[in-house]
This record gives structure tokens, C-alpha cells and sequence, in this order.
């Protein structure tokens, strides 16, 4: 059986846990946007990706896998 109610304390702690850890994940994503986080760009600015690299990409991670998810 599963339990479906919501413990107060356990949400509240939740909630104050992620409040604290905001601001650090902001200043990462921003550090990242910055630096270029994984471009080979000595500009730092990333290559920006195309519809058509997305589409090669999800391509080989065999697409027809998903269809078990849909049914």
C-alpha cells in the first residue's frame, strides 16, 4: 500500500532545503552559461545546436525504445 499523505514536517524541511541551495545552483548555471560549459569554443560561447544535431542524437538513442512508454 502506498501512502499518499503529505508529512508536514518532512515537506517543510523539503522546501527550506531547497530554498538554501537556490542561490548555488543559480550562481552554477550562470558560471556555466559563462564559460561555455563544454564547447570545444576558445571563445566560450557554445555551438550553438540545430534542430538537425537533436534529431541525429535522439536517432541513436533507438527511438522505438519509447514506444513501450506510450502504450
Amino acid at each position: 500500500m502506498v501512502n499518499t499523505r503529505t508529512d508536514a514536517d518532512l515537506s517543510a524541511a523539503i522546501q527550506n532545503a531547497l530554498q538554501a541551495l537556490l542561490p548555488q545552483i543559480r550562481k552554477e548555471i550562470r558560471k556555466e552559461f559563462r564559460t561555455g560549459f563544454g564547447s570545444s569554443n576558445a571563445g566560450g560561447n557554445p555551438t550553438p545546436v540545430t534542430i538537425h544535431t537533436w534529431l541525429e542524437r535522439f536517432n541513436k538513442q533507438k527511438p522505438h525504445s519509447f514506444e513501450k512508454a506510450t502504450v
